[in-house]
């Protein structure tokens, strides 16, 4: 089950961290299942792993991944829970030094 020293879950890890950080915005605190999926169907050829996949396939594994490594939106200051949005990083670590205000 191995194939170049990786084993399917962690080939299927990285297409889905990969596709994460295709698909975000520079100023995204949050990301949801939706838009990962979106970036698969968009460049399959990028994602061998999870494009073959059946879409309820391809969702469960990335929702167990993106539960795995991030927090779910719901969990911290959603006011609709939802458990197919993650939080990728906080709202300070999406501003630059440049947008913070000098004295």
């Amino acid at each position: 089950m191995h194939q170049g020293g990786l084993n399917m879950s962690s080939m299927l890890q990285m297409e889905v961290i990969s596709a994460v950080f295709a698909a975000v915005r520079p100023d995204d605190t949050l990301i949801s299942r939706q838009r990962i999926e979106e970036e698969i169907q968009a460049r399959p050829e990028l994602y061998p792993q999870l494009s073959t996949r059946t879409r309820i396939g391809r969702r469960r594994i990335i929702s167990c991944i993106m539960n795995r490594t991030f927090t779910i939106w719901s969990k911290t200051q959603a006011v609709q829970p939802s458990s197919f949005v993650w939080q990728i990083r906080s709202k300070l670590d999406s501003h630059s030094v440049t947008d913070e205000v000098q004295p």
